[in-house]
């Protein structure tokens, strides 16, 4: 094959790829916000078809066959290192047997289903066995991948390439060595903050204005992002030009679907902002998860719980709950969105007890993966890992082991990236602070200064670079869990006057 030839085969590749990832996605979404329940068997069915065909053509002798000549060609920098991707993706799937594969997609689509039903009603045992289930196909899967230590240790590296036990231990072990600690301090002599005023009665009616005057804040372009509403919050990408995030909304708390679109939109904005010149290719899109939730908690986190994001914002929803607010100032919203205290539920957890969320999930994943736990009582050592470390217990499943929904569909070995990459975004936010006056941007009606640094730094490169490699060009250091644990020390220490 010709330079051209190995192009034009390739580009056709890709576009019959997306063109199935694109059906498949496009039923997903609807199948998570508004398909009728009843309708789910057929879409799983059709998923499941769509993916065998898929499997069929990726893994083709043919077709992997001129991808292992192209791996030898020069083909330039973006091209050799999507065939790299490409390859290390195909390489695995394709030792998959065919069948097995149909079956891993039909479970993992009918898991999202069954966890969805045992959280309405409250119930962990109707989920405990698809729970199972999904691990050990999992491993299975592993077993056919083939791996260097163990099925855990691989897992961790596909959701973000570099990371390990090892190196998880070591992150996990300095923010329970450090924070742990300070939050006992925090509880027993810090001041203390009334939040309740946030957990007032709030109309959905009125909070989804708050997301209009939001929407227009970020500079949200309704022609490339579309929001819905599902029971778990989440972004998909279907093309440079097409993000669509969800959001839920909680009557009893003002803040969590706040807090929400700031995140979903961080990934979008990562998924809007690639280079034109990546469009349809897999490194234009298959960024690690530590650094997708870079994104997501860095919008959060370091933009969206700043006074400047909020001094023009938070008047106009005085306005929409004029009653509700009169007695809060900007000062009070912000303590009260700040507020640091033990909770169940992870997507609803203030910043600084987050991670421990995270520490709970990672410590009962490498057990379920190492093949230690009991599933018959999951429910109940999830509630002791939060008396654990949380002093707090969860008085039912929805509240506790059902919350989330990534184990429903298999995302083992993810979790984790939750927490590394709120610790990444502690340091891009000293990088960014380096270039330009973050809080003078905001307070200015300038939240595109923070949009386009993001893009020109990080966004832009999509998949091309490694998280160390970002590191490398954004912060011209390594990693260090201690920027995040420091961050988190002083700004609490701070708020609470400890």
């Amino acid at each position: 094959m010709t330079k051209e030839e190995a192009l034009s085969f390739y580009k056709q590749y890709r576009d019959k790829c997306n063109a199935y990832q694109l059906a498949n996605t496009t039923i997903f979404f609807d199948m998570s916000t508004i398909a009728p329940a009843d309708g789910a068997d057929y879409r799983i069915k059709a998923m499941s078809f769509l993916s065998g065909e898929l499997f069929d053509y990726q893994t083709d002798p043919n077709n992997i066959l001129k991808l292992e000549e192209m791996h030898h060609m020069d083909l330039g920098e973006i091209m050799n290192k999507e065939i790299n991707l490409v390859l290390k993706d195909l390489h695995k799937v394709s030792k998959l047997p065919r069948e097995f594969f149909i079956q891993m997609q039909q479970l993992t689509n009918k898991g999202e289903m069954i966890w969805k039903e045992a959280k309405h009603k409250n119930d962990y045992s109707l989920f405990k066995d698809t729970l199972k289930e999904l691990v050990d196909m999992s491993k299975k899967a592993y077993e056919y991948y083939g791996y260097e230590k163990t099925v855990y240790d691989a897992m961790l590296n596909d959701f973000e390439t570099g990371m390990n036990i090892e190196k998880y231990d070591q992150f996990f072990s300095r923010i329970k060595e450090r924070l742990v600690p300070f939050i006992q301090k925090l509880i027993q002599s810090g001041s203390k903050i009334d939040d309740s005023l946030l957990h007032q009665l709030f109309s959905t009616e009125k909070q989804e204005k708050v997301m209009d005057i939001l929407k227009e804040y970020m500079g949200f372009n309704p022609n490339e992002c579309y929001m819905g509403i599902s029971e778990h919050p989440f972004t998909c990408d279907f093309s440079l030009h097409d993000v669509r995030i969800t959001n839920k909304y909680l009557e009893d708390s003002l803040i969590s679907s706040i807090f929400s679109i700031i995140h979903e939109y961080g990934h979008a904005l990562y998924m809007l902002h690639v280079s034109p010149e990546l469009e349809g290719l897999a490194v234009g899109r298959m960024m690690t998860s530590g650094m997708h939730e870079s994104q997501s908690r860095f919008l959060e986190n370091y933009i969206g719980k700043r006074i400047s994001f909020w001094v023009n914002n938070y008047p106009k929803i005085k306005e929409i709950f004029p009653d509700e607010l009169k007695n809060v100032t900007l000062d009070d919203f912000m303590k009260m969105m700040n507020v640091a205290q033990p909770s169940l539920i992870r997507t609803e957890a203030d910043e600084l007890t987050y991670p421990l969320h995270i520490l709970i999930r990672y410590e009962l994943e490498k057990q379920m993966i190492n093949g230690e736990i009991d599933f018959d009582h999951l429910d109940e050592i999830w509630a002791d890992k939060y008396e654990e470390y949380l002093g707090i217990r969860p008085l039912n499943a929805s509240e506790g082991i059902l919350q989330d929904i990534h184990w429903s569909d298999a995302s083992f070995g993810y979790f984790p990236t939750y927490a590394l990459g709120s610790a990444f975004g502690a340091q891009f936010l000293e990088a960014m602070k380096k270039d330009i006056d973050v809080d003078a941007a905001l307070e200015n009606h300038h939240f595109d200064q923070i949009e386009n640094w993001l893009q020109e730094h990080i966004h832009q490169y999509g998949a091309l670079y490694t998280a160390d490699e970002i590191f490398e060009r954004v912060c011209h250091e390594p990693f260090n869990v201690d920027i995040y644990i420091d961050y988190l020390i002083n700004k609490f220490s701070a708020l609470y006057q400890i």
